[in-house]
């Protein structure tokens, strides 16, 4: 009967042993809230350092009305004696009035499986007075006129138009000094310019550059000495302008009327050899350098004739002699 009762009693501690090794304790702070307000949904787990336990997941909603606002990070407490207590902590709310059932939730471990109490959260809707006294609708109150606030503004808007002036000023002076124009001041040069540009056209026509295979840079150099010799000669800013361009300005000039046809020849070919890689023919290469020779040659100043001269000089000495 004794062995019977001591068999008992060992059963008894090692039960009481294994319940007391694992247990939960869920609680709300505070259980009543008003809505919309938070309230703190907590568990506490004691345990053994070596136990492992698997605790219950939350989505977005604990239960139906009670939603998931934050999941907290877990706190640990060392409790001796190889025990510890884990704190895990949601922060829940509701946005409709009643009283809400939080069921029991199940916390599992190898040997054992435990689970918390129900919890009840109340839900009140925001309280009003009955007898609350309505005030009348007060009137629009003008803000008070404050100077520092005035002069701030101020401040502002005078940089404002001072940095929109400086900005103006910048770009019309940039435009003003990069305007461009087809007629250009220039210097008189030491040389004419007709006699640079039929000296560069008969070394051209020594080398016979168009018998050279090289036909674009022919035509770049024929064309290039043109330019630049209206450049000199005329003022007219050619090497910046486009054949079509120069064509325009030309029937501005009553100089040119007897080369225009002339000028236009040697320029289109020109612009077909550079840019549409055509290939002229021998007799083409030749007339476009004579029609520059006759380019220059008929712009170029002429002198008087002396026959004309010589017959101002009778006319003057004959009418001396009448007198």
């Amino acid at each position: 009967m004794k062995k019977l009762e001591t068999l008992f009693c060992l059963l008894a501690v090692t039960v009481a042993t294994v319940a007391q090794s694992f247990s939960v304790y869920g609680k709300l702070d505070p259980s009543k809230i008003v809505i919309g307000d938070q309230t703190k949904l907590s568990y506490e787990l004691t345990q053994d350092k070596s136990e492992r336990v698997s605790c219950p997941v939350f989505s977005d909603t604990i239960t139906k009305g009670v939603e998931l606002v934050e999941t907290l990070k877990p706190d640990t407490i060392d409790l001796g004696g190889g025990r510890i207590q884990v704190n895990l902590n949601y922060m829940v709310t509701a946005f409709d009035s009643g009283f809400y059932f939080i069921p029991a939730q199940k916390f599992v471990s190898i040997n054992d499986s435990v689970q918390s109490k129900p919890l009840g959260l109340l839900v009140d809707t925001v309280e009003t007075g009955e007898q609350a006294e309505i005030n009348p609708v007060k009137d629009i109150m003008d803000p008070p006129f404050l100077w520092s606030e005035f002069f701030y503004w101020a401040g502002i808007v005078v940089l404002v138009l001072l940095i929109v002036a400086l900005i103006i000023y910048m770009i019309m002076r940039e435009r003003l000094n990069k305007k461009l124009d087809f007629v250009f001041h220039r210097e008189e040069p030491a040389i004419p310019p007709y006699q640079i540009a039929l000296q560069q056209l008969e070394e051209i026509k020594s080398e016979k550059a168009w018998q050279g295979g090289d036909i674009k840079a022919f035509y770049t150099r024929v064309t290039d000495i043109m330019r630049e010799y209206m450049m000199g000669q005329f003022s007219i800013n050619a090497m910046e302008l486009t054949t079509d361009e120069i064509l325009t300005l030309t029937k501005k000039n009553p100089e040119f009327e007897q080369v225009r046809q002339i000028l236009k020849e040697v320029l289109e070919l020109s612009d077909l050899v550079k840019f549409a890689k055509f290939v002229p023919l021998e007799d083409e290469n030749n007339r476009s350098m004579l029609n520059a020779f006759a380019f220059v040659e008929k712009t170029m100043p002429q002198p008087e004739p002396e026959a004309d001269k010589a017959g101002a000089e009778a006319g003057t000495d004959g009418k001396e002699g009448e007198k």
